[in-house]
């Protein structure tokens, strides 16, 4: 059971670690960044300051950082033209 609980603390510890690289660099480079999240899914409590969601979501499976401007479904433009 400590093997289990130290797993996942461990792998909780890395994901905020290389999600604050993301957060970072991009504070560094000056670009807006929306949410910051540990986890997936709904939004189980945060806090917002400034411009930066903080989040811990429902699925601890991972974590993001979306970034201001960053849209992954806009089109883009030019595609699909022949």
């Amino acid at each position: 059971m400590i093997n289990i609980l130290a797993f996942i603390f461990i792998l909780g510890t890395a994901v905020v670690l290389h999600e604050f690289g993301h957060f970072i660099v991009a504070k560094l480079l000056r670009i807006r960044v929306e949410t910051f999240s540990v986890g997936f899914g709904p939004r189980l409590f945060g806090r917002k300051w400034g411009q930066t969601d903080y989040r811990v979501s429902a699925i601890p499976l991972g974590g993001y950082v979306k970034l201001g401007g960053d849209e992954s479904n806009a089109p883009i433009e030019g595609a699909g033209s022949t």
